[in-house]
Formats: structure tokens, C-alpha cells, sequence
């Protein structure tokens, strides 16, 4: 009897280790670019004043996984939350951190940055990460 629940508790782990290491390889992907290499900014009539991109969290994927944006330029990032529990849009070298509930959506504002890349992740979902990479305006 032990035997058995030892058995398919490692198995339980087992597949949902395997499940989140499926879930990270699909968020491999990046924004959409424009013509000048930078991700292609939100559009939304209430965003106007900053340049904005969108980051969506669902069940520990990121969409895009990684954020091209220029350099010296402030920008908002909207960050929503589309899965079944909830998420923290977290960024050390940001210095910001969002928790979001199901369903729910926040925007930050991201100071002037360096050329360089900035890592962010969701901290309820440990092999989730992100990055935004800052690039020089040619």
C-alpha cells in the first residue's frame, strides 16, 4: 500500500514537472517586430502618451517571452493575467513587482533603461521567465 502511493505520487510530480517544462519551451517566443527590430507597441486608445507593450500571463506562460524596446525611452508595460490562478509579474533589476489575480490587468511605467537585458518572471511559476531586451535606435 505504500508502495503504491510512493508510486503515484512521483508520478503525479513527474508529469507536472514535465507539464511546466512544456509550458516554458512554448513561451520561447518574441513579439512581434517592426521595421527599425523594436516589438510592435499595444494598441489602445487609452494608452497614448508612452510607447506600450502588452505581457500576458496565463498559467505560467509569458506572452511574448521577450520584449524588444529602445533604448532611453520610458514605456508602460500592461501586464494581465489570463489563466486559472493567480500570477506575480516580478523584475529584480526593474525593481517592480505585481500581483494579479484571475482575470485581472495592472500597467507599470518602466524608466529610461540602458542598452542591455532586463530579466522578469512570474514568481508563482518558477521556470517561467521573460526578458526584455533594450536596443540602441539605430
Amino acid at each position: 500500500m505504500k508502495f503504491t502511493r510512493i508510486f503515484f505520487l512521483s508520478s503525479f510530480i513527474a508529469l507536472m514537472t514535465f507539464n511546466s517544462l512544456a509550458f516554458a519551451s512554448e513561451a520561447e517566443n518574441t513579439a512581434q517586430l517592426d521595421a527599425d527590430g523594436f516589438s510592435v507597441e499595444m494598441n489602445d486608445p487609452r494608452y497614448t502618451k508612452l510607447k506600450t507593450y502588452l505581457v500576458e500571463m496565463k498559467d505560467g506562460v509569458l506572452t511574448p517571452a521577450k520584449l524588444v524596446v529602445p533604448e532611453k525611452t520610458k514605456f508602460r508595460l500592461v501586464v494581465r493575467n489570463l489563466g486559472n490562478k493567480p500570477a506575480e509579474f516580478e523584475s529584480n533589476q526593474l525593481r517592480q513587482e505585481k500581483v494579479l489575480f484571475m482575470g485581472a490587468e495592472t500597467t507599470l511605467v518602466i524608466i529610461p533603461l540602458d542598452v542591455g537585458s532586463y530579466d522578469y518572471f512570474d514568481d508563482f511559476a518558477p521556470t517561467t521567465h521573460g526578458k526584455i531586451v533594450v536596443k540602441a535606435k539605430d
